[in-house]
């Protein structure tokens, strides 16, 4: 027991080590690193991000299985909806799409509904929410670049 109070007693007196500058802080989003480079020693510290799905970056609201928001291009923004069912399909629909989408090679997809709304019949199996909104902004953007040359 004394030799640990001693212990104890030794630290307390040594002069503390020179201040030194805080680490860098590397704010990147970062890929998975094998854990033989994460034992690696730096001066920087690294941050993840949290990773967050686009339907959220993009203010979309979720209710259950059911998803609300706006598809939203430089060239202006529309209602929309998208929903999962139980077994993982995906379904985009769009309120009023722009005239322009009618000239586009899809517009065959894109399904009226009740009420100006459109179902957007995919070419392959949506993988996510996300997806299905990127790729229907995608198809919207196209529209218009067309337009404009």
């Amino acid at each position: 027991m004394n030799t640990f109070f001693s212990l104890i007693h030794k630290f307390l007196e040594e002069p503390a080590e020179p201040d030194r500058s805080a680490p860098r802080v590397d704010m990147r989003p970062q890929r998975s690193a094998p854990p033989s480079a994460s034992r690696r020693s730096s001066s920087r510290i690294v941050v993840n991000r949290i990773p967050r799905p686009y339907w959220d970056e993009r203010g979309w609201r979720k209710e259950g299985g059911n998803y609300q928001g706006h598809f939203q291009t430089r060239f202006g923004n529309w209602q929309g909806y998208v929903t999962v069912s139980p077994s993982g399909r995906v379904e985009v629909y769009i309120h009023n799409p722009p005239a322009v989408l009618e000239r586009h090679p899809h517009w065959p997809c894109f399904q009226p509904r009740d009420n100006g709304w459109f179902f957007v019949h995919p070419g392959k199996r949506v993988a996510d929410v996300s997806a299905g909104i990127l790729s229907l902004e995608k198809t919207i953007a196209e529209s218009y670049e067309r337009t404009i040359g």
